[in-house]
Formats: C-alpha cells, structure tokens, sequence
C-alpha cells in the first residue's frame, strides 16, 4: 500500500483513505487462490472500518481487478458504492496487442546490423560481427524461451500445492521456494471472470508514457477500454501522465491527483443528492 503514499497525500483531507494489504501466513505473502476470495477478505477488513456505504473503492493494476469484484459483492448484497477506479486495470480477459513481442525483437535483429555496419570496417568483417551477433542472439533467445516454459511450469506446480496446503491448513514446506504475490495473483487472475457491473460509476485511469516495466497497458493491450468496456455499464475513461507505475510516484501523480479530486467532487455531490432524494421519500 506504500505505493500509493503519495496519492493519498493529494487527495483532499476530508476523504478518509485505508490501504488494505493482503491476507498472508507463514512463508505465503497472499494466502488466496480465487481473486473472488480476495476481494471478500478485502470486503470483511473494510466493512470493520466502515460498516455501511456509500463506499469509494479503487486500486492499480490487480487491485483494480480486484475492487471490481469488491464492489460487485457489495452491490449483491444490497451495499452503496459509489465509484470504482481503476488505475492502469486490465480484465483477464482482454485481447493483447499482436507481434508486439515480435516487433520488439525485429528492432533489437536491425540494430545488430546497424552495430555491425559502424567505423566501415572491410565488408567481410562486417559479415563475421553481424553473424556471430545474430548467432548469439538466436542462442540467447532460445534459452530464454526454454527458462520461461519451465519457470511458468514450476509457478504453476507450487500453486497446486499452494492450493492444497491452504485447504488443509498445512505451512509451507521449508525445501521448496515460496511465491511471490505477483506469482500467485497471475495464477489466480486466470480463472477470474468479472461479471457485468450495474449502479457504481466506473473510471478508468489510463497511464499515456512508460517503458519496459512502466509501460502503459494502452501499448500492450489491443482494447482501449482494457476489458471493462463489456462489463461496465457505467465506464468512463480518462488518461493521465506517467507510466503504469510511475503514475503513482512524483511528479506524475499530481496529474493523477488532480483527475481524482475532479472525479470525487462530481462524486460527493450525486451522494449529497441521493441521500437528500432518501431522506425526502
């Protein structure tokens, strides 16, 4: 939840803010395998603080996926939420861009040819650099593959045996390496499918420049509503500056701060009008 320390100091100082972090044991950082799970845990923790609604619900990446489904149970049992943001949130069901990957590798082959053609060396030494780069790449980009394969293939082993140590209330065995939260919420994610969202008004928050692991879910995801577009009925969406990270860190996050307050100002007043229409009838 430190992540969004400097968010919470931009915000107006009337809007109580909590951070619930997940539910962990010994050796186990996230002790659910069901993202509908999560979000219960996440619902019981906050109904502690504030028993009853409306309540404004948001999260960044997993944890936008995940207030979605906080939001959906509390609507199912009757609960006000008012808004549901989500920061840079993809549904697990959203197409991802084609031949990105690809893209990327084609410019990395280019730029050995380019490598290879400075200082105008005697063409036959050129040959030599180019090939033995391309070798070298072909090389490193089949062992990459082959690590990746196995290492998504043990994820998947250690989360099987996450499963049934959690159902039977077992720790974690000392001999065996634990998950990281990211591990455990991407094996989760892909079981998860979000229901249609009737009532909260839904604001996604696109993040516009990033790169490597800041970069924009806009860049590597082929729907421009990242999924939430079939399944929300009240969606609105907007950009701001930063990356998919970097949006929360400084300076970015001012214009992410200042987005919010718009959208809670315009929020605080539908409230204030709702519940003059209840106490009226």
């Amino acid at each position: 939840t430190l992540l969004y320390g400097n968010l919470a100091h931009r915000l107006p100082s009337d809007i109580a803010i909590f951070g619930i972090e997940p539910r962990r044991l010994a050796d186990v950082p996230l002790s659910h395998t069901r993202i509908e799970d999560m979000a219960a845990y996440y619902v019981e923790v906050m109904r502690g603080n504030q028993p009853r609604g409306p309540y404004l619900l948001g999260g960044m990446c997993a944890g936008g996926v995940i207030a979605y489904e906080m939001a959906q149970q509390l609507v199912s049992v009757g609960e006000d939420v008012g808004l549901v943001v989500l920061l840079d949130a993809a549904t697990p069901q959203a197409p991802l861009r084609s031949g990105r990957i690809a893209k990327q590798r084609i410019g990395r082959f280019a730029q050995l040819f380019k490598d290879g053609s400075r200082g105008k060396p005697s063409l036959v030494h050129q040959m030599r650099v180019v090939i033995g780069a391309v070798a070298a790449k072909v090389w490193n980009t089949i062992r990459w593959e082959m690590t990746n394969l196995f290492g998504r293939w043990f994820v998947r082993a250690r989360f099987r045996l996450l499963q049934l140590l959690l159902e039977r209330r077992w720790a974690w065995p000392k001999q065996i390496p634990t998950l990281s939260v990211r591990q455990i919420y991407e094996c989760t994610e892909t079981n998860y499918v979000p229901k249609p969202l009737l009532g909260p008004s839904v604001v996604l928050v696109r993040a516009k420049v990033g790169e490597a692991g800041d970069t924009p879910y806009l860049d590597i995801y082929s729907d421009d509503t990242l999924g939430w577009g079939r399944i929300a009925a009240d969606l609105t969406i907007t950009d701001v500056d930063g990356g998919h990270f970097s949006m929360l860190q400084e300076p970015y996050v001012k214009s992410l701060a200042d987005t919010l307050k718009t959208i809670l100002a315009t929020q605080s007043t539908v409230t204030h009008i709702r519940y003059a229409i209840k106490e009226a009838v």
